[in-house]
């Protein structure tokens, strides 16, 4: 009794010669020679395709396909057989009982043992032209799901559609190598490692996908077959999944503190990593069990099912918040979700012999890829970009509190230096000031000394003269118990000692509720306000003037007005007043200067 098993074919008539049916039969002892099989073929054992779509399961078998071409001119033609992970291709052309053409090939034979160089199976076809042409490709793929496409063509058809294809490859290559090179530099430039992993998926996807297409083993490797194996390619999709994984968590900053699945995630990335190290040590080893394949195959499934709950569940805490970078990264595993749902829904179909479309195991990981590839990548290089920008800016805020702290104690240590020069020039030079006065004094009391020293009385005048200037001067250099009265009263009695000692009529005004600042601040305007003052005494040559002091909500204003023809000359009033953050305003017309200096809270 004969077993037929099922082989996915995609027949397209590109000629006349191509409507004669497909017809197929599985060797299950894999023994049988092409003279046995065309003998079984023309005692009617071989079916055909009626709906030219056929799908086989997983297999151990043989199967051959049989295409007769009838007899006409001799045309070439092109058979495709495409899938590049078949393990066996062989292709045999028989004319009556007679062998015109044998190619022995395969994914485990070296890729100079194909007569085309293709990345697909490619076989030249030259019909007869007198008899029927018998065409024979045995195919293999042990243990695993076999899917191919036939097709024969005509070869203008060929060589342009040929053309196409591989400059399609070229621009998926060129742009994996774009990617790989704006995110490499930018991984140097910022040295984040969110980067480095993105590549990671990138060249393990690229490697899983150019192995499968057949791609690089016809440029990369195509002397070592054995990279084609099954266990390359199980390992590169286990990583591609234990990356996402790792790649997800530094994307959305998960950590321990800020999730509950975090340790099931990385539970699952130990299983994964467990995994690939136990298979490389049976490799190396050779101790690899029979069973072991149906073992990769469940950990495969497992691990591709469970990626997608880990990275639901691990979004999910944080869509609450509407993080953009995780409404982001939402949406590109709800695609891949998707993508995922419709493979195992169309495999569901195939099992029945019915599928909704040919969708291979490759197809689906090329979508993932053009996915991770475009859309993840523009994904990481914004959120990344705009991460960094963040980082600096903290960074800057940082060293800029750290210079704010810095220039307060150096005013702190200068203030205290101010007070205890204030002191010693009150408490020392002004006592002996007075002292001397007092001396001066008394020696003027008797007649006969001032009459013989009459400069004494010049003396005593210039010696109070001092000790007026004196108490200006430790007043300006801080107001004697400045912490108790405050900013508002301490100007106020600057100005009334300023108004004896010159011409010009000052006016103060406080308008609204005064506002006590930190001792350090309310100095620093005290400061601003007195060198206002110093500039009207000095350089303005005024006759009026006058200090307002405007408290509002969120700001100080003070506002310093002069009638004199003269322009300020201040010293330090603007790095005074950056200092505070505040802002400065100066205008000079002919009937005065008025100036505005605004201080926030």
């Amino acid at each position: 009794m004969k077993t037929t098993h099922f082989i996915l074919l995609l027949l397209i008539n590109t000629h006349a010669l191509f409507g004669q049916k497909v017809e197929t039969l599985a060797d299950s002892t894999r023994q049988k020679t092409v003279w046995q099989m065309k003998a079984l073929y023309d005692q009617g054992h071989f079916e055909p395709l009626p709906t030219h779509r056929l799908l086989s399961n997983y297999t151990t078998a043989n199967h051959w396909l049989h295409l007769r071409l009838p007899p006409g001119s001799r045309r070439l033609r092109y058979l495709e057989v495409e899938n590049s992970r078949l393990n066996q291709v062989d292709y045999y052309q028989v004319v009556g009982d007679s062998l015109i053409e044998q190619v022995i090939t395969g994914d485990s034979l070296p890729f100079s043992t194909r007569q085309f160089a293709h990345y697909q199976w490619v076989f030249p076809v030259l019909p007869d032209a007198t008899r029927p042409t018998d065409v024979f490709v045995r195919v293999a793929k042990y243990g695993e799901v076999l899917t191919t496409n036939v097709r024969l063509w005509e070869p203008t058809a060929f060589e342009n559609y040929g053309r196409t294809r591989y400059l399609l490859w070229g621009v998926l290559a060129g742009m994996t190598g774009l990617v790989l090179l704006l995110n490499g530099m930018v991984w140097l430039a910022t040295a984040d490692a969110l980067y480095g992993w993105f590549m990671a998926i990138v060249v393990v996807s690229a490697f899983h996908l150019g192995a499968a297409s057949g791609l690089f083993f016809q440029f990369l490797w195509p002397d070592f077959p054995i990279i084609n194996d099954w266990y390359p390619q199980t390992l590169s999709a286990w990583l591609i999944v234990l990356f996402q994984v790792h790649f997800m968590q530094k994307f959305i900053g998960q950590t321990a503190q800020n999730s509950r699945v975090f340790r099931w995630v990385n539970a699952f990335k130990y299983c994964i990593i467990a995994a690939t190290v136990l298979t490389i040590l049976l490799l190396v080893l050779r101790a690899v069990p029979a069973f072991y394949f149906r073992v990769l195959l469940i950990l495969t499934l497992f691990f591709s099912l469970m990626v997608v709950p880990l990275a639901v569940l691990s979004l999910r805490e944080r869509l609450r918040q509407r993080e953009p970078i995780v409404l982001f990264y939402m949406g590109i595993t709800t695609m891949q979700f998707l993508i995922l749902t419709l493979f195992f829904v169309n495999i569901g179909y195939g099992r029945t012999g019915h599928p909704l479309f040919n969708f291979t195991n490759e197809g689906l990981v090329l979508v993932n890829y053009l996915v991770d590839l475009i859309l993840l990548s523009l994904g990481v290089l914004y959120f990344g970009f705009k991460r960094y920008r963040q980082q600096n800016e903290q960074l800057l805020t940082t060293l800029h509190q750290q210079e704010q702290a810095q220039s307060d104690r150096i005013i702190e240590a200068l203030e205290m230096e101010r007070s205890r020069m204030a002191e010693d020039l009150y408490d020392d030079v002004g006592a002996m000031l007075s002292t001397a006065i007092g001396y001066v004094s008394s020696v003027q009391r008797k007649p006969e000394v001032r009459e013989k020293f009459p400069l004494l009385t010049e003396a005593r005048r210039l010696l109070d003269r001092a000790v007026e200037n004196l108490r200006t001067v430790s007043h300006n250099l801080m107001p004697k118990n400045f912490a108790e009265l405050g900013l508002a009263q301490s100007l106020a009695e600057t100005i009334d000692k300023v108004q004896v000692t010159t011409d010009i009529r000052f006016q103060y005004l406080v308008v609204g509720q005064e506002r006590r600042l930190d001792a350090s601040t309310e100095v620093q305007i005290f400061r601003i306000a007195a060198e206002l003052i110093n500039d009207i005494l000095k350089n303005s040559h005024a006759s009026e003037a006058t200090l307002q002091l405007v408290f509002h909500d969120n700001h100080l204003v003070i506002i310093a007005e002069d009638n004199g023809p003269e322009p300020p000359e201040y010293t330090n009033l603007h790095s005074k007043v950056a200092f505070l953050n505040g802002k400065i305003d100066t205008d000079i017309s002919s009937s005065g200067v008025t100036v505005v200096v605004e201080i926030p809270y």
